[in-house]
């Protein structure tokens, strides 16, 4: 395979300059406990396939089958790597990291392992980010420019256990918009382990866990699943792989297998691990990684229940907003049925000027009538009879027009 040289990184540099802010590799010793505290994994098949491969045997052994190196000269032994911290911070991925990373002891060459169990159409890019920030760490920038200075070079893969056959490519380039008539600079960005090009053969004849569990990943139904796993654990395996393999069935695969089958398997590889020998050093990992698998477990219980609280709550928060809503309306009604009794009391008002205004009106007519019957000498009781008002009506009429009042 193409490897991501020097010269691969001055050339994508100028496109991370501004997104790459801090690189945060640091070499891991073998005492050091080995967390992801920068992206933790919650799903149980990425966590086996990371474990696995943080154990160094198992590391050298992918390796060396990859890279072709398993009957040379040059294979790796557990000895010529060492786990290299894998985390960096970016503006637009705010915390990114591999999922397992080896470097070369006493060289600048670094191994990078992804896995994944669905096709990732920008991974040549993801990898490509990967692959720079390991550059910018390892990088001695007071050598860099020393004539016989080796510069990095890192071998990237991925490992791919999905249904369907992987389809993205993982040449860069083919990501790149193209200018017509010019060649790109074309580079393999990562080497594909694809599940579904190995046949079962391959997978049950390496010496890798790994791909034994590649083959688990592989079966169509649980028939299928349960006669591949009595296969594996038929052959021969040590403390290590019978652990991981207790932890598959137990808390990956439990699931899908009968619980007369579960007790079958994890019994056999029980007794794989006592013929071994060393049954108290088995018990105490085996105790603790049951530990940590149940530790996960109620914590992922709890996050359900809070989930479920918080549903619960946004479902009340929904229903006081619906019942704040109704009496909005309720206020907007009332206040409409205020402002319509408002505007018929102001109606009435009106009316009743109106009407005192037409009897002032009528008032006045009569008045002006009665005015004129008195200057023509129309006797009262006449007038009382034509006009139908009181005695006292018209004897005020006549006071105010200066008619002399009968006594």
């Amino acid at each position: 395979m193409k490897k991501f040289t020097y010269d691969d990184y001055l050339y994508y540099k100028k496109y991370f300059v501004n997104n790459l802010i801090k690189t945060n590799y640091v070499l891991m010793e073998d005492g050091e406990s080995y967390t992801y505290e920068e992206k933790e994994s919650y799903q149980p098949h990425d966590r086996i396939f990371k474990e696995i491969l943080d154990d160094k045997r198992e590391a050298v052994t992918f390796l060396n089958e990859m890279l072709k190196l398993k009957n040379t000269k040059y294979k790796l032994e557990e000895k010529d790597i060492e786990k290299y911290n894998r985390n960096f911070i970016t503006n637009d991925f705010s915390n990114m990291e591999s999922d397992v990373t080896y470097k070369k002891i006493d060289q600048n060459i670094f191994f990078l392992i992804e896995h994944q169990s669905t096709i990732d159409y920008s991974m040549p890019y993801r990898i490509l980010k990967y692959n720079m920030a390991i550059m910018e760490s390892a990088i001695d920038r007071n050598k860099v420019k020393n004539k016989n200075y080796k510069l990095p070079t890192i071998y990237s893969f991925v490992i791919y256990t999905g249904n369907k056959k992987w389809d993205a490519t993982n040449y860069l380039v083919n990501k790149q918009e193209r200018l017509v008539g010019c060649e790109l600079q074309s580079f393999e960005n990562f080497q594909v382990i694809d599940i579904n090009d190995y046949t079962e053969k391959e997978l049950l004849e390496s010496e890798s866990l790994l791909t034994k569990i590649m083959l688990l990943e592989k079966a169509k139904n649980y028939k299928e699943l349960e006669n591949y796993l009595q296969t594996i654990i038929g052959k021969s395996m040590d403390y290590s792989q019978t652990i991981f393999m207790q932890r598959l069935i137990k808390y990956i695969f439990k699931n899908k297998l009968s619980n007369e089958k579960l007790r079958k398997f994890i019994q056999e590889l029980q007794q794989k691990q006592e013929k071994g020998g060393d049954i108290m050093f088995v018990e105490i990992i085996s105790k603790k990684i049951d530990e940590v698998f149940e530790m996960e477990e109620k914590v992922k219980e709890q996050e359900t229940k809070v989930k479920e609280q918080e549903t619960k709550v946004k479902e009340q928060e929904t229903k006081v907003k619906e019942q704040e809503t109704k009496v909005k309306e309720q206020e907007t009604k009332v206040k409409e049925r205020e402002a319509k009794i408002e505007e018929e009391k102001v109606k009435i008002e009106q009316e009743k000027m109106e009407i005192k205004e037409r009897e002032k009106a009528v008032t006045t007519k009569e008045n002006k009538m009665i005015i004129k019957m008195l200057k023509n000498n129309i006797d009262e009781n006449t007038i009382l009879k034509i006009v139908d008002i009181d005695k006292n009506r018209l004897a005020k009429i006549k006071k105010d027009n200066n008619f002399v009042v009968a006594n």
